[in-house]
């Protein structure tokens, strides 16, 4: 529930939630535990009317009594596990969502193996606008980015999954909608990471061709899928950074797309972006932009999701971007002479689709 008034919670409900914010750290690395020795996905296999004992627990994890005893007694006060009378356990609705629900499994493994220990950095990054926590893995980068094909393997994953399950489960629903605005020849993808919005364009129109804009470590990537799928001829790639104040960006193409790009990005360097792609585009060429909004999303979990992986920019990518509201967004591309062509909410998941004209 989010709160309009002082009021709107009772005093013992406010310190129940107060009380579980102050250990939720233990219950969040219990959870993580019992998901590396097996237990997490061993209570999402059962059914409601099922048990198990302790014993049982322990082979099934190869942890020993008092192991298991320390997080199943949380997990039981945490409601995820219920304890049965004869002292055998049962689980929790709650379990069955850790254990099984797509979302949830996404969103834990990208706050457990990708920002958990950076986010105790959280107060400095907050102060010198860089990502200190960063530093858990390298002291080498100034952000994220660059590193993200150097990362721990279950770190990488984590990222790669994240953002691939909020990225990828869009595009087949947005692609009709930017192609009803007019068939598009050629696709500026600017931050196209790994190829997944240009394999998907490749497959969506057959005669489109799509030019992958991005750092050149991800235009690497990028270029080993569009290998694997036999694509060199509609897809290709320019390696840019394109914070330099030396960066280019090719004056083809009559759509420019940008799908969570741009929250990667201050408002200040967002602006640098977007009037550089306002001067390379021509007059008749769209921008689209896929962005996930704090403001815009119909409901108060899927608002609570968005505004605490903001964090993840603060503390681990670059230190000062963030997930936007709408309202900023659209004064500042209408700052830069675009003009709002259409605005659509609540598209796939949890985004927005902008289409911007000059």
């Amino acid at each position: 529930m989010t709160q309009k008034n002082y009021n709107d919670i009772s005093a013992v409900d406010a310190l129940k939630t107060a009380q579980y914010l102050a250990v939720s750290p233990f219950i969040f690395q219990a959870v993580a535990a019992m998901k590396k020795k097996g237990l997490l996905s061993h209570f999402g296999k059962m059914s409601k009317n099922e048990s198990v004992t302790k014993l049982e627990l322990c082979e099934i994890s190869g942890l020993n009594d008092y192991a298991v005893s320390v997080l199943i007694d949380l997990a039981v006060a945490a409601d995820l596990v219920i304890r049965n009378d004869d002292n055998s356990f049962s689980p929790t609705k709650i379990i069955h969502y850790l254990a099984n629900d797509r979302m949830t499994n996404v969103n834990f493994d990208f706050s457990s193996e990708l920002c958990y220990e950076g986010l105790g950095y959280l107060t400095e990054s907050l102060q010198t606008g860089t990502p200190k926590g960063l530093k858990v893995f390298t002291s080498s980068c100034s952000t994220i980015y660059p590193y993200l094909s150097s990362l721990p393997e279950n770190a990488r994953k984590a990222w790669f999954s994240f953002d691939h399950y909020y990225s990828d489960n869009v595009f087949s629903v947005m692609l009709p909608l930017v192609f009803k605005e007019k068939h598009f020849s050629h696709i500026n993808d600017i931050g196209g990471n790994t190829g997944k919005f240009a394999l998907a364009v490749a497959e969506y129109s057959k005669d489109t061709k799509v030019t992958i804009i991005d750092l050149p470590q991800q235009c690497e990537l990028a270029k080993d899928n569009i290998r694997k799928h036999g694509l060199e001829d509609r897809i290709d790639t320019y390696p840019v950074n394109i914070l330099e104040e030396s960066a280019k960006l090719p004056n083809q193409g009559d759509l420019w797309w940008m799908s969570q790009f741009l929250d990667c990005f201050s408002m200040d360097q967002i602006e640098e972006i977007l009037t550089m792609v306002y001067n390379a585009m021509s007059e008749d060429s769209m921008v689209a932009i896929s962005e996930v909004f704090g403001d815009k999303q119909s409901n108060d979990i899927a608002s609570l999701v968005i505004e605490a992986n903001s964090l993840y920019f603060s503390s681990m990518a670059n230190g000062v971007s963030r997930f936007y509201h709408s309202d900023e967004f659209v004064n500042l591309v209408e700052k830069i002479g675009f003009k709002v062509h259409r605005m659509m909410d609540h598209v796939g998941l949890a985004h927005t689709l902008l289409l911007l004209t000059k």
